[in-house]
Order: C-alpha cells, then structure tokens, then sequence
C-alpha cells in the first residue's frame, strides 16, 4: 500500500493506492496552520480505522504540499503513526518523467507538476491541464513532454466568496444552474454568472492554447468543481478526480 497526501490550501485529502497505482479510498479534513502534531494524528488515524489500514502494510507515504507551514508537524504525525519518514514530492521526481521548461521551477507549486505527470503519463503529451481548486490553474505539456506553464485564476468558489463578501446585496450562494441563462433575478444572475462565465473563460483558453500545440491535444480536468463546471463547456474534457494522486504515484514508482 502507498498512501498518497495532498495538502492544498484549503484541505489535505489523503488517498490509499494499491501497488498498479489505483486509488481506493479516500478521506479529506480542512487545512489548519495553527495546529499541531497532534491535530494531524488524529486525523490521520481516523482514515486509518475507517478504512482498515494496517500500518505494517505501508510501502511507502508521499507528500505533495502547497502549505510548507504544515510540512512538519505532518511529516512527524505520520511517523509517530506508521514509523515512516514521508518522501515530499519535489521537482527532482517530477523531472524523471517531463522536463520543466519554466523561468522559476521552484515557485511551481507541487500540485501542478504532479496534475502534469498524471496526464503526461496516463493520457499522454501534448496536454492542457485545468484544476478547479482554491484557485483554478491551466497547465500545458507539449508533445515533446515539455511543461510549458500556464495560468493561476482566482477559484470558483474563491472568486464567488469574494463577490459576496465586498458586495454587500450579493449573498452567498449555491453553486448550480440557473432556470435561466439571462438571470432573473439576483441569485439566478449570480449562478449564471459563475457556472457559464467560467466554463466560457476556460474555453476561451484553450481555443488560444490549442494553436500552440501539435498533435492531438488531450484535455483533462481535476479539483472539487470539475464536475460542476467542465459539463458546460464546449470542448472535450475528461475529469479525472485522482489525476494528482496518479502523478505522485507514477512520479516515485518509476522504472
């Protein structure tokens, strides 16, 4: 068993993978700076009784962080629980599998090289990458498996937080869609304003990023509100939930 470990901004989801790499179970709790050790043992043992893990089954424990406040006290609650000392996903791995062809390698963030290898080695180059997170990022691979770049954009919900919070007749709302296209009222305008402004903003991209790319192009999408947002786009995406899950795993598993 190889227990793969996401912590993003705003959640750590951890994930158990089987020696092929296929994810089978998975558990999240919310980001937290302030605490301690403590805080993530619990949580982590937690998902352990859950889901029967046997800490004498653990091959191996990676870590992709966004968060470096929280790298210690997590590496030291999974040691205290399984008595490995988790590997941090770095560039090094990611460079075994696509060459990073950027200004400032070290301020990519983790999650968007592992989003990259997952679709470098489970669909294949050229790619466009687009994860719905905390922010919303576009990755892009050519077909010489070149990771190219690509944008950071304010998250959905991100994005719909801050509409609320600085407009004071705009409320929070639920993310779904509309009766009507053209809203008819304020929540209606708002939906709309989220769920097609969005997917019209990611189709946009990827009509100007297709022409800089030979070859078929493979689009594939993760994060929490893949699924909300990729059914009202126009091009063809696939959603893989685990897409990052994969890059770690392939990342530290290669031959």
């Amino acid at each position: 068993m190889h227990i793969l470990i996401d912590i993003g901004n705003s959640t750590v989801v951890i994930a158990l993978a089987d020696s092929k790499g296929d994810i089978t179970a998975t558990w999240r709790f919310k980001t937290k700076k302030e605490e301690t050790a403590s805080f993530f043992r619990y949580e982590l043992r937690q998902g352990f009784r859950k889901y029967g893990v046997e800490t004498d089954n653990i091959e191996k424990i990676t870590i992709s962080s966004v968060v470096p406040e929280v790298n210690d006290d997590i590496s030291q609650a999974v040691f205290d629980l399984t008595g490995i000392t988790p590997h941090f996903f770095s560039i090094a791995d990611a460079e075994g599998t696509i060459t990073i062809d950027v200004e400032s390698p070290s301020q990519l963030g983790k999650d968007r090289l592992a989003d990259a290898i997952g679709a470098a080695k489970c669909y294949g180059v050229p790619a466009i990458i687009i994860d719905f997170g905390t922010a919303t990022t576009l990755g892009v691979i050519d077909e010489n498996a070149h990771f190219l770049g690509g944008m950071i954009i304010p998250g959905v919900k991100t994005a719909l937080s801050a509409l609320s919070t600085r407009a004071s007749q705009l409320s929070s709302i639920t993310i779904e869609k509309p009766a009507h296209f053209i809203g008819r009222n304020t929540l209606e305008c708002m939906q709309s304003g989220i769920l097609y402004g969005t997917s019209t903003m990611i189709d946009g991209l990827i009509d100007k990023i297709l022409p800089t790319l030979s070859g078929d192009v493979h689009i594939i999408a993760t994060g929490g509100m893949a699924n909300t947002i990729v059914p009202h786009c126009t091009h063809q995406i696939t959603i893989d939930e685990f897409l990052l899950f994969k890059g770690l795993f392939n990342a530290t598993h290669q031959e």
